[in-house]
């Protein structure tokens, strides 16, 4: 957004008056917790597993054993888990032998999306419960097969959306089931860089992945860029914003426009470079999702356009608040929250207080996306210790995969593609 220093700080002057003045409902309240902590091994510590792994809270997670195909990361990981989780902890090459352990309760799954599903099931079949990255699966049967595993086990199946777990989002979701800025007819969701998204594949370790199915080292650091493991830039991106729009407005869209291609890069990818996709949602809500790779204006954001006013959340740290015309609003309503009421508290302080010391309410000072993943990490172990809430259930990710899937379809198509209500597991969301 080309704002002014000035808007902006407008902006995030609404945000937090507007937050401490509106009535708490419904959301979890996060709070320190005192609790034996959740013995757990990880699979998968590339990029984001190893950021999972660095912001796993000791207090709730205890991670015992690492598992990666490539030396260099399992090394990596093994070095870390030993020096802040287990001094005992294991390295392991073939993740069965991992989900052999006994002692292990939960697993962390980071690998490259075309092996959530089966790893998913495998886990939860050996009886532990599992966190696994977002996309859920890389097919809705991959995310069907991953829920209908879950339930058999009676185990807990939590995805990394890691919004779900943001204060900021909740303030946010907050104002909007309030009504302060009115009824949304449009979303703009964007996510724009200008880079080519490529990993550097190391020249000095030799290392065959063909044994797991990748043909090279290309392959295997460069996954995100090829059909056979990834669904590119709406699954790695798209799908995190998509989420929030299903949760903010509490439906699934019907139908999606797309478009977009290898533009910028010809250099052997198989994924789009740009992609640009519209949804229809129930009660007349259209939402809009760019990714280019050839410009970052912007960066990424998501933009809630209502009557009476602009939601706008920026880089998952910041967000602002402004009134249709410059007005304030001209009525407020404060309710006093007593005990243990099980809402996400209002105010600045309150919240800065929830994210652990991190201001969250509109300041970009001190919270940050890794906040989140700490956050949703912690909420892992406490559905598993203490039956709090999973706020990202199969449900919940199942109705983001499923219209993130047939996004990409729509894009590559260049087509119109509707998505029926019986799809969703929640379809009732739908009506």
């Amino acid at each position: 957004m080309n704002l002014t220093p000035e808007k902006r700080e407008l902006g995030r002057r609404n945000f937090i008056k507007a937050v401490a003045a509106t009535p708490v409902a419904g959301a979890l309240i996060w709070k320190a917790t005192t609790m034996t902590p959740v013995r757990a091994g990880i699979i998968g510590i590339g990029g984001e597993g190893g950021v999972l792994l660095e912001n796993a809270p000791t207090s709730h997670l205890r991670i015992s054993a690492v598992c990666d195909i490539f030396p260099p990361n399992r090394e990596r990981a093994l070095k870390l888990a030993q020096g802040r989780h287990d001094p005992n902890a294991k390295a392991y090459t073939d993740y069965r032998e991992l989900l052999d352990r006994r002692d292990l309760e939960a697993v962390i799954i980071a690998t490259p999306l075309w092996m959530h599903s089966q790893m998913a099931v495998d886990a939860l079949q050996a009886g532990k419960h599992v966190f696994c990255e977002k996309l859920m699966g890389k097919t809705i049967e991959d995310c069907q097969q991953m829920a209908d595993a879950a339930k058999s086990a009676r185990k807990n199946l939590q995805i990394g959306h890691q919004r779900n777990y943001n204060p900021l989002y909740h303030e946010a979701k907050q104002l909007i089931d309030s009504g302060t800025i009115g009824d949304i007819y449009y979303v703009r969701l964007a996510w724009h860089r200008n880079n080519d998204w490529r990993r550097k594949v190391p020249t000095d370790v030799q290392f065959d992945p063909s044994p797991w199915g990748y043909s090279d080292l290309e392959h295997l650091k460069n996954w995100r860029l090829y059909d056979k493991f990834s669904l590119g830039l709406m699954a790695e991106l798209g799908s995190h914003q998509i989420q929030v729009v299903n949760w903010f407005s509490n439906s699934v869209p019907q139908k999606v426009y797309g478009t977009g291609g290898v533009y910028r890069y010809q250099d052997g990818r198989e994924v789009s470079d740009h992609v640009y996709v519209t949804y229809e949602y129930p009660n007349k809500l259209t939402s809009t999702f760019t990714s280019i790779e050839s410009n970052g204006w912007d960066n990424y954001y998501e933009l809630f356009f209502g009557t009476k006013g602009t939601i706008l959340i920026t880089g998952e740290r910041e967000a602002m608040l402004f009134y249709e015309g410059g007005a304030e609003p001209t009525e407020v309503k404060v309710q006093n929250v007593k005990g243990d009421a099980p809402v996400m508290q209002a105010s600045e302080s309150r919240a800065r207080d929830a994210a652990g010391g991190a201001a969250v309410s509109s300041t970009s000072e001190g919270f940050n996306a890794l906040t989140a993943y700490r956050l949703e990490l912690e909420g892992f172990a406490e559905t598993i210790r203490d039956g709090r809430p999973n706020l990202c259930d199969s449900v919940e990710a199942m109705n983001a995969a499923i219209p993130t899937i047939v996004g990409h379809d729509a894009a590559r198509q260049r087509a119109a593609l509707p998505i029926s209500d019986d799809v969703y597991p929640g379809s009732e969301k739908a009506t």
